[in-house]
């Protein structure tokens, strides 16, 4: 049973991997398998659903997400997909009554903006579906979305009167003309229809059942009547910050009505305080063009308050003056104390407007003041700049479905009282599955369901305790709910590495970061190349790409490090003379560091090889440089002498070494002095000029002995090498110390005299 469990899952985790490698027929082998092992999962139907769909194989792909809804008893993901299928095979009517069901199970989850989306689509691809419009004409009556709700109940009467069921079609008008009684294509639609006469334009009609027709209408008038729409009671419908801004703005108008401004003198003020008194009456009784008559007076006397401008604002709202009521937000908009809810009420209007870049926009503006309050200081600059992406994505890249649905999310979200804890928590659940990045309040909304969160953090929580099987399978849940929605693969390329199957999580990885590139986020881009590098240090080619992404974008010192590692990278598969070029190409950019010390470093390493080379003059430029950067590295002074002693410039290595010797007195550090030159000296016996300064430092200490001692080995040295006059002169050194054996030398001398002669 254990056996037949892991393979199970072994297969579906390589179907789901063939899947995102589009190897299609690979993937279909995969799934069978794990059909035939476990025939009433739906994960596996769905699978061969979506390779099917990759083959352009639609019959056999709606087939098995049948299946797939079947098992998992009306699971909403594979319903959907049924759904989109129906639709690309032109079975338009069996798709609307699919859309049709998924409204009703988005709708017992009080999710209202997904049933309607799903309501529209039905009614879209089945126009004479009742249920449909019956249900978006009731939503959009509660919304106070007259306009709408009276289109949708218009709707309903043209398929009535098509069906030829005049009477039900006349309740239907009836029930839009109690939501405006002066309405004129209400009123003509009822005439047309005692005249016989189509409402519209005939067009083609379908054979729905008017079945239970009568009793949806009298329950839609049941609903009409016990939910009566007015101005008051729709306050509710609207977003939590717009109603808190507009009683702000109307005790904001009503104190400033009894300011102490030269009562008696002003005149202008006392008019203009009448017209704000008039005005805030109007509105809490409900009189919207009273109350927009007495606003515009006001304003056209003077009145510049920013809550008279944003009443105004919401006014026009009221009456679907959308141009005029973006006039009055933009002004109200500069004011702190309006600014989220102008913002909102701006993508409103925008919205109304049909104009969804603009209303995006502001929408996302609203989200980013909301965020800014949950993250600490620090954050606030990357939070920023992935608002700004988020932008880029919706807006510029021209998303227009994920702009809606991001824009009716937001709409939800802030419809709710509490929304600040909300909020709150919403932040502290991407906190705990923000591993591979900061992630805003935005990923909540376009991660298309709460689902989708839900199922990241309990993938990590299975990673956490080593169940990566399981982990995966709750990954790819996610990315079936939501495949745009990167979060989530990159939570499946860290459990993959988790596994140690390192080349599939770095070909997720870079698939992530190429995506991120496209959509303009450079630094998520830069942070996923920087997972591939981790996991594969010598991918060389992956590592050029990211040092290059990083040069692009000014960030230098990152860019050395990686230079650095693809160095290190070469000498380990022994390509020395490219580890080198890295390194030179790297020194050109140092200057552009804002760290300092890394010329020095790299100036070290291409040091470190051509010292290994035995490129003595090579390694000499290097030293220099490095000499030069910094005068009190012990290593680097010791080293360049060293240098010019193997290129055969002695006199330069003296140079060095008495300036490096000097500055060591100088710095308070002459202790060292005597050792370095003993050093020295004992690697190059024979130099007369280390020699010297060895001995005199030495006598200076008064240790003649070894001053002595020193001395003459470097006489025995210049014997042997034939340099009779120098050891002449050594000699005369030695002699000057008063050595105890002062009679041999004298002779010696005398006989090397002799034989100079």
């Amino acid at each position: 049973m254990a056996n037949e469990k892991a393979l199970y899952e072994d297969s579906l985790n390589k179907g789901h991997s063939y899947l995102w490698d589009q190897r299609w027929v690979e993937a279909i082998r995969a799934f069978e398998t794990a059909v035939g092992i476990s025939p009433d999962e739906p994960a596996p139907y769905a699978g061969l659903g979506d390779a099917h769909m990759g083959l352009t194989q639609l019959e056999k792909a709606l087939e098995n997400y049948k299946l797939a809804a079947r098992n998992s008893r009306g699971n909403v993901i594979y319903l959907r997909k049924v759904a989109e299928m129906q639709e690309q095979l032109g079975r338009t009517s069996e798709a609307g009554k699919t859309y049709m069901a998924l409204g009703e199970m988005a709708l017992s989850r009080r999710q209202l903006n997904e049933a309607m989306d799903n309501w529209h689509r039905a009614a879209r691809l089945e126009p004479n579906l009742l249920r449909a419009h019956q249900r978006l004409a009731s939503i959009y009556q509660r919304q106070g979305a007259v306009r709408s709700a009276i289109q949708e109940y218009l709707s309903i009467a043209q398929i009535l009167q098509a069906q030829g069921e005049n009477e039900q079609a006349q309740e239907a008008c009836q029930l839009a003309l109690h939501l405006d009684p002066r309405n004129p294509e209400i009123l003509t639609a009822i005439e047309m229809i005692k005249q016989g006469q189509a409402i519209f334009e005939k067009g083609e009609q379908g054979s729905a059942s008017s079945t239970g027709v009568t009793g949806m209408l009298r329950q839609m008038a049941i609903e009409n009547e016990s939910g009566e729409w007015d101005a008051d009671k729709q306050e509710a419908e609207t977003a939590v910050p717009v109603q808190d801004a507009r009683r702000l703005a109307m005790e904001h108008l009503a104190v400033g009505l009894f300011a102490d401004e030269e009562e008696d003198t002003d005149i202008g003020k006392l008019q203009r305080d009448h017209l704000i008194s008039q005005a805030l009456d109007y509105q809490r009784r409900g009189l919207v063009n009273e109350a927009i008559s007495c606003y515009e007076q006001a304003i056209n006397a003077g009145e510049e308050s920013p809550a008279a401008h944003f009443n105004l604002g919401l006014l026009y709202q009221d009456k679907l003056r959308f141009e005029d009521a973006i006039h009055e937000f933009e002004t109200s908009l500069k004011e702190r104390e309006y600014r989220l809810a102008s913002h909102f009420a701006l993508g409103e209007s925008y919205r109304g407007r049909g104009r969804i870049e603009e209303a995006i926009e502001h929408f996302i503006h609203v989200l980013q003041i909301v965020d800014l309050k949950t993250v600490q200081h620090s954050q606030a600059d990357r939070l920023i700049e992935l608002y700004e992406n988020l932008a880029d994505g919706l807006v510029t890249k021209g998303e227009r479905d994920q702009a809606t649905a991001f824009a009716n999310a937001l709409v939800e979200f802030l419809s709710h009282k509490g929304w600040e804890d909300k909020a709150k928590q919403a932040r502290q659940r991407l906190d705990s599955i923000s591993d591979a990045g900061m992630m805003i309040l935005g990923d909540v909304l376009t991660a298309g369901s709460e689902q989708v969160l839900e199922s990241l953090y309990l993938s990590q929580e299975y990673t956490r305790r080593g169940m990566y099987n399981t982990a995966v399978e709750e990954t790819y849940r996610a990315i079936q709910l939501s495949p745009d929605y990167l979060p989530a693969h990159i939570q499946l390329a860290e459990v993959l590495a988790r596994q140690g199957r390192r080349e599939a999580a770095s070909r997720k990885f870079t698939t992530v970061a190429n995506t991120y590139h496209v959509r303009g986020d450079v630094n998520s881009s830069i942070t996923a190349f920087e997972r591939v590098v981790e996991l594969s240090p010598l991918d060389l080619s992956t590592r050029a790409r990211l040092i290059d992404l990083l040069k692009r974008h000014g960030q230098i010192d990152r860019s050395l490090e990686h230079y650095v590692a693809m160095g290190e990278a070469y000498y380990q598969l022994a390509q020395v003379d490219k580890a080198r070029e890295t390194y030179q190409e790297a020194l050109k950019l140092t200057l552009r560091a804002s760290d300092k010390g890394w010329r020095a470093r790299i100036l070290r390493l291409v040091a470190d090889i051509d010292m290994q080379r035995f490129d003595w003059k090579r390694a000499l430029t290097a030293y220099k440089e490095l000499r030069r950067l910094d005068p009190e590295d012990e290593r680097t002074a010791i080293a360049l002498v060293d240098l010019h002693y193997r290129v055969g410039q002695n006199n330069e290595a003296i140079r060095e070494l008495d300036k490096y010797l000097i500055y060591l007195v100088r710095s308070g550090r002459g202790a060292k002095v005597i050792g370095i030159l003993g050093d020295m000296v004992e690697q190059r016996p024979t130099d007369a000029h280390l020699v010297d300064r060895l001995s005199r430092l030495y006598i200076q200490q008064k240790r003649q002995p070894e001053a002595i001692a020193l001395l003459d080995k470097l006489g025995e040295a210049q014997l042997e090498a034939g340099h009779t006059e120098s050891a002449v002169k050594t000699i005369e050194k030695i002699l000057k110390l008063n050595p105890p054996n002062e009679n041999s030398y004298q002779q010696l001398l005398a006989q090397l005299k002799q034989q100079l002669r």
